[in-house]
Formats: C-alpha cells, sequence, structure tokens
C-alpha cells in the first residue's frame, strides 16, 4: 500500500506505551532507576504516617505524661527525619536518572526519525503534526519516569491516609469514595485537553514556522523588501487564535468540573470533621487526627490530580507517540532478501516505473522504461517540473515506486536492504544542507569511514574544483564554517555548493553518483567546465570494475552534450534517449530546447544562470 493511500494510524493503548517507555528507561540505567523507584515509593509512607505522629503527640501532650509525649515527640521527629531524607534521596535519584534517561531517548527518537527506509512520510501532514507535538515534548519524556513514580507514591499515601481515618471510625471510608470523582474528572480533563491540542498540531506547527520566517537571518531579506513582516505577525497572531482558543475552552470547561470535584470533596471532609468532633464519646486525639489526616487527604488528592493531569497530557502522552514511531518505523521495515550488488554489469534498470507523491493522484512520472548503462555518463535534462529531482529521488531509494520496478542489473532494488544501497551511492544535490563544522569534516562526511583520512579529504576537494574554496579560507581545510560559530567564516551560496560536491566524491567506489544541479548557482561557462571533468572522472571510475554509473541533471542542455546517453523528460514521461548527436539529428524536443538556449546565449538575453554554450 502506497504511503498516499495511508491513513495515520491511532495511538498504541497507554499501558503498551507506558511499558515500552519503562524498558527504554531500565536500558538507560537499571541501577538509577530502581533507586529512584524505591526512594520515590517509600518516601510516602512516613510522610502519609505524619498526621498518626501529630494525633499521638496530641493524645500525650493531653495526658500529661511526661514518657508519652517524650514517645511521641521522638516518634513523630523519626518520621519528619525520614520523609526529608527519603526525599532527598529520591530527588536527587531521579534527576540523575533522568540526565541519562534524556540522552538515551532523544537519541532513540533520532534514530526512529533516520531509520525509516524512505522520506515518504515527510509528504503526510497528519505525520508531521504528530511529529512535532512529540519533538516538541521530548525532553519531557525523561521526566517521565519521576511522574510515574510520583502518582504511584501520592496512590500510597491516599490509601494510608484514608486506613488513618478508617482507625479513627470505619464510616470515614467514604472520604475516599469522594475523592473518586475529582480523579475521575482530571483524567477525563486531561483527555480533552490532550484532544484539542492534538486538533491544534496544525496551527501550531504554521505559527512556528510564520515565527522562525519572522526572524531568520535566510528570509530576512525578502522580508524587508516586501515589507511583510506586519502581514508575517498578524497571520501568526491568527494562526496562535485557532490554535488556542479551543485549547481554552476545553481548559475552561474541565476547570468548572474540577472545582465542582473539589468541593464536593471539602464538604465531605467537613462532614466528617463535625461529625466526630459531636460524638458522645469523641476523643480530642481522634479530632486532631481526622484534622491532620484529611487535611492532608485533601492536599494528596490536589497533587493526584496535578500529577495525573500532566502525566495524562504530557508524559504519558509523549509516551504513546514514541511508541507510535517505533510502530511506524517497524512497519514500514521492508523485505530484503536480496544482497545488494557489489558491481554493475549491465546496469540500473527502470520497469514501467510510475511515481506519485504521498497525498496525490497526479504521476510525476509515468511508465519510465529506461536503461542506465554501466559504467555509463547519464545526463538528465527537462524544463522545471518534468520529473528530473523525482528521478533522483526513486533512484536513491527517497520513495518507492508506485509502480514498477528499479533493478540493479537482475537485483529489484526494493528487496534489498535501503542502507546498504544508499551505501553504494553518493551523490550531491541542489538542495543541499550546509553543514557548519570545520571544513576537513564538512567535506569528510561523505564517507564517515575515511572522515579523518586527510588523502581522501584532499583528493574529494580537487576533484570537485573545491579547492579555490580552501585557498581564499583564512585555515584551509581546518576553517570553521559558519558565522555563528567562534572564529567562523561564512561561505557564497556558490562555495557551498563546492563544499557539497566534495563530499560527494568522499565516497570510494560507489555503484551510483548523482549530481542533481549541484552547480546551479556557477554561471554556464564554470558549470560546463566543471562538468567536464566530472565527466571524465566518471569514466575513469567507471572503467575500474564497479560499473559506476553518474547521472548528471541539469536544465542546462550545453553542460551535458558529453554525457555517453542523454535522457529528456517532459510532462512526466521519456520522450527522448540518445548522444548529443543522436538527439540533434532526431530534430525533436532536445533539439529544439538546446537550439533555445543556444541563441539565448548569443543574443545575451538568457540570464547567467540559464544561457548554455
Amino acid at each position: 500500500m502506497s504511503v498516499s493511500d495511508q491513513t495515520i494510524e491511532r495511538l498504541p493503548s497507554s499501558l503498551v506505551s507506558l511499558g515500552r517507555s519503562l524498558r527504554l528507561g531500565y536500558r538507560a540505567s537499571p541501577g538509577l532507576i530502581v533507586v529512584a523507584f524505591v526512594t520515590t515509593v517509600v518516601s510516602a509512607v512516613p510522610d502519609a504516617l505524619l498526621a498518626w505522629g501529630i494525633a499521638s503527640l496530641a493524645d500525650s501532650v493531653l495526658s500529661g505524661q511526661g514518657t508519652e509525649i517524650l514517645t511521641a515527640s521522638l516518634l513523630l521527629a523519626l518520621l519528619a527525619t525520614a520523609t526529608w531524607l527519603l526525599n532527598i534521596l529520591s530527588e536527587r535519584a531521579n534527576r540523575r536518572f533522568a540526565d541519562r534517561a534524556a540522552v538515551v531517548v532523544e537519541a532513540h527518537i533520532a534514530e526512529l526519525q533516520a531509520s525509516v527506509a524512505t522520506i515518504e512520510h515527510h509528504e503526510l501532514p497528519d505525520h508531521l503534526d504528530r511529529i512535532s507535538v512529540l519533538r516538541d515534548h521530548a525532553p519531557a519524556l525523561s521526566d517521565l519516569y519521576q511522574k510515574l513514580f510520583g502518582v504511584l507514591g501520592t496512590i500510597l499515601r491516599l490509601l494510608i491516609t484514608v486506613s488513618l481515618l478508617v482507625f479513627v471510625h470505619p464510616l470515614l471510608v467514604v472520604l475516599g469514595f469522594f475523592v473518586v470523582p475529582s480523579v475521575l474528572v482530571s483524567n477525563w480533563r486531561a483527555g480533552k485537553e490532550k484532544e484539542a491540542e492534538e486538533d491544534g498540531a496544525q496551527h501550531d506547527r504554521l505559527a512556528r514556522h510564520l515565527f522562525l520566517t519572522a526572524t531568520s537571518a535566510e528570509a530576512g531579506k525578502e522580508v524587508r523588501v516586501a515589507q511583510v513582516g506586519p502581514v508575517l505577525r498578524e497571520r501568526r497572531r491568527q494562526a496562535w487564535v485557532r490554535r488556542y482558543k479551543p485549547l481554552a475552552r476545553a481548559r475552561w470547561i474541565s476547570a468548572v468540573y474540577q472545582s465542582a470535584a473539589l468541593t464536593l470533596s471539602a464538604g465531605a471532609f467537613m462532614a466528617a470533621l463535625w461529625y466526630v468532633a459531636t460524638r458522645d464519646d469523641a476523643q480530642a486525639a481522634q479530632v486532631l487526627m481526622v484534622l491532620a489526616a484529611g487535611s492532608r487527604l485533601s492536599t494528596y488528592v490536589g497533587q493526584t490530580i496535578g500529577e495525573m493531569h500532566f502525566f495524562r497530557t504530557i508524559w504519558l502522552d509523549c509516551s504513546r507517540r514514541l511508541a507510535w514511531l517505533e510502530d511506524y518505523v517497524q512497519a514500514r521495515k521492508r523485505t530484503s532478501d536480496q544482497p545488494v550488488p557489489t558491481e554493475l554489469r549491465r546496469g540500473i534498470r527502470l520497469d514501467g516505473v510510475s511515481f506519485a507523491y504521498p497525498g496525490t493522484e497526479r504521476l510525476v512520472l509515468e511508465d519510465i522504461e529506461l536503461t542506465l548503462p554501466a559504467g555509463a555518463v547519464v545526463a538528465v535534462v527537462g524544463e522545471n517540473g518534468a520529473g528530473k529531482s523525482t528521478l533522483v529521488k526513486l533512484l536513491c531509494g527517497f520513495y518507492a515506486p508506485t509502480a514498477g520496478r528499479i533493478l540493479a542489473d537482475d537485483t529489484d532494488l526494493s528487496r534489498t536492504d535501503a542502507d546498504r544501497w544508499r551505501q553504494r551511492v553518493t551523490s550531491a544535490f541542489q538542495d543541499f544542507f550546509p553543514f557548519e563544522y570545520p571544513l576537513r569534516r564538512s567535506v569528510g562526511l561523505g564517507d564517515l569511514p575515511r572522515e579523518n583520512d586527510e588523502a581522501a579529504v584532499t583528493s574529494a576537494v580537487d576533484r570537485a574544483g573545491a579547492d579555490v574554496v580552501v585557498a581564499a579560507l583564512p585555515h584551509g581545510l581546518d576553517t570553521q564554517l559558519g558565522v555563528d560559530w567562534p572564529g567562523g567564516v561564512g561561505l557564497s551560496h556558490g562555495q557551498w555548493q563546492r563544499v557539497a560536491l566534495a563530499r560527494g566524491f568522499m565516497r570510494e567506489k560507489p555503484l551510483l553518483m548523482v549530481l542533481d544541479e549541484p552547480t546551479s548557482a556557477l554561471d554556464a561557462e564554470t558549470e560546463h567546465a566543471l562538468f567536464g571533468r566530472y565527466a571524465e572522472i566518471a569514466r575513469d571510475g567507471g572503467s575500474k570494475g564497479t560499473g559506476r554509473i553518474t547521472l548528471l541533471v541539469s536544465h542546462r542542455f550545453s553542460t551535458v552534450r558529453t554525457a555517453d546517453l542523454i535522457v529528456v523528460l517532459d510532462g512526466a514521461r521519456l520522450v527522448e534517449t540518445g548522444t548529443h548527436e543522436q538527439l540533434m539529428a532526431l530534430g525533436g524536443q532536445y533539439a529544439e530546447l538546446y537550439g533555445l538556449q543556444a541563441a539565448a546565449y548569443q543574443d545575451g538575453s538568457a540570464p547567467s544562470g540559464s544561457r548554455g554554450h
């Protein structure tokens, strides 16, 4: 089933999600999680028994017995000291554990995100909304364990406190039942608020996007020239209103119900106190016990409500989202019963390949039948929107074809491990990412096993024509890139492109090298010279036994004339293939567009970004 046919899955159940989170926390630090659990829960015992200690001391004072007063005083001091000491141990154990858990949880989320074979899910708004909430609340997951242990400890306090009240009079057990509405309302309240937050996730994402647009350096020039700052602020305000208005309404409604439930439990407590105090056999110690235990019961109910509310709306919800992401990744693990070829003998074949982006019905590529010969330099040309970059994404395994197959020799790539295939692919994209590291590392990332190999980095820089960039930097390969870092140097877009190209040349013996308009920021003459160099390097690499295919994508027809095979795409279809000479002799679309670009270059009417030779 294609991603476009899928709907977002329901979140896993709370118990299942919580169990997985506990196992993840246990792996983070088995010893600390046990210590944190024991100290947090055990600290509830002396804390709850303080009411009994206070009543015992008051009773002994009224009796006037010195020994009883001393014993009761020591008991109360012991309970208070134990509570204080256990709380300190619990807090420190939970903090240390949370620090370790934060590293493990965030690494786990990052690993899950990176382990999805394709990037199709990035086209699903519901998926992006859910991931956005998980990303925002991910740091809170490390506190999940402390909050869970705290809820268990508070429940134990409630049970002990109710037991003390029952010891005074069995009918006081009714107070426990009056606590139930508050807890139930709290649970219901958390669910309603979470529904409102879920419904507003898209507006939240829009508001954040507008904020980043209005404040980022990248958009700063256009925002100021177009004077759209006030418009962005107003649209952000409207997005926040649409985000928070339903949430505020849900919070007000739940607050009303919560207040009613708390009023009911407070009234029950006052009635119980009046009942015990007005009995014929009433004792001062019993009244003090009800007063102390009842007041603490109210405190514990408030703590339980607060803990359960945040536990349900933040921590448990994050746990469920994390479990959903785990299930999502697991469900999309594809069968890899065929190994990735170590070399190409015949090439890569597209067998009836069609593709539509997730959530759409329009085919971006339709019924493509194409063979990329082993060892060849293949150029893909076509006007904007013809499907050139989409073809590249399919070949790199970023998307699976909607229909048809892609085969490396006789191996169906859909039946191979996606990561292992991408280990045999290297690339340089027009929409590259600027890794703001020292230049040496920014290039070396292209082949992690050789990241620190001086010769490999230097060779990649030279082959990409990025040696001119290195020469212009104050510390050469050791120059920190990016003006946001101490001593960092800013690069132009063209310089960044050359760095990205060098990164693409790092990997040894790839089966497929993709150059997707990697020199679009350069002038046509420079691009033509660089592509000529790349073609020579590619043919040399293809003759070394791997059968490497080099795929050049460009909207400049003249720069790809030296390719062994030129592929012309138009309107999602493959319309022409052949060498430059063959296509010119054919007199079809390639020849027409080539002639138009050449004429524009000769009369100077073409912009530098699109002129050809």
